[in-house]
């Protein structure tokens, strides 16, 4: 993280302790004022704290202001392993048996993989985790949608392929792979030992070769059937639209195509939010991440162009 400076949080506690230990002192000051008037009334504690939280909010706020004001700062110089969740390359293992489940939840369609695969590879090849073996399927759904599991594979509906332009296009598949990168449905697994004894059946998997096939499979379907993949909360959606337009410019996209994705899907929700699908309910609100995306691009732009790495 970029930041040294206090969280709001604390700034406000810092504020309302120092407001507390000044309160004895202004009640006594007002006081002494109150015996040259006939009906002084003294200030009460709630309104010294609040006229010191008041004065603190201009005197101390340009550290919460510059917090406040970057929505991904807490994102920002983050680095991104699998340091505490299974190896990488149990991790592709893991993710080539979840798309064999998925397979048979969902039809596969070769119309627009093409395309999906060229616009993907690109955002993926510039991202923060360029080396694994990303794969982008097409699903045939009129949904307007998109997934990712971990390991690299990536899905895309045929309905989203056909309202979305490349621009478009690239910023939906750079913010599903901002979610591989993150390893966010990695940790989602990791958390969630309630859901069946999933994370056990992980921890079982590490370190398995081809005789482990058999329990890497149970695995998978019983982590499909829960439907724990598609959780993620906004935070990680948040850090996934972060990564997702920082790549886009490295990728060779506009990095706007992502703000005029989400112009048109708030038009979209405004008619018909049903052809969202399910997987946009957990998103931060389209007007919040128009504005997001639009104060990051003009970050980028006043970047020099040795720094826009990250």
């Amino acid at each position: 993280m970029s930041f040294s400076r206090l969280h709001p949080h604390r700034l406000a506690a810092t504020i309302f302790a120092f407001a507390l230990s000044l309160t004895p002192f202004t009640t006594t000051a007002v006081a002494q004022q109150g015996q040259n008037r006939e009906r002084a009334e003294a200030p009460s504690i709630t309104s010294t704290v609040s006229s010191l939280v008041s004065l603190g909010a201009n005197v101390l706020s340009p550290a919460a202001r510059t917090v406040q004001s970057d929505p991904y700062y807490q994102f920002r110089n983050q680095r991104y392993t699998n340091e505490g969740l299974i190896s990488e390359r149990d991790e592709i293992a893991l993710g080539n048996q979840l798309h064999v489940e998925l397979q048979k939840k969902y039809r596969m369609t070769n119309e627009g993989q093409g395309r999906a695969n060229t616009v993907g590879q690109r955002v993926a090849r510039a991202s923060q985790r360029p080396n694994i073996p990303y794969r982008f399927h097409v699903v045939q759904s009129n949904d307007i949608n998109a997934f990712s599991i971990p390991g690299g594979h990536i899905y895309v509906t045929a309905g989203l392929m056909k309202f979305a332009d490349d621009g478009e296009l690239a910023s939906v598949l750079s913010h599903e792979v901002g979610h591989v990168v993150a390893r966010h449905s990695l940790k989602t697994l990791q958390a969630s030992q309630f859901l069946g004894g999933i994370a056990d059946l992980l921890g079982s998997i590490a370190g398995i070769a081809g005789e482990g096939a058999g329990q890497l499979g149970t695995a998978a379907a019983r982590i499909v059937a829960s439907g724990v993949l598609a959780t993620h909360n906004r935070e990680e959606e948040r850090e996934a639209d972060y990564l997702g337009v920082r790549s886009m410019p490295r990728a060779g996209y506009n990095p706007e195509g992502m703000v005029t994705m989400f112009q048109k899907l708030y038009q979209v929700s405004q008619k018909n939010h049903d052809l969202l699908g399910s997987l946009f309910n957990d998103h931060p609100d389209v007007e919040e991440r128009i504005l997001n995306t639009r104060y990051e691009v003009n970050r980028m732009n006043n970047q020099p162009r040795s720094r826009r790495r990250r």
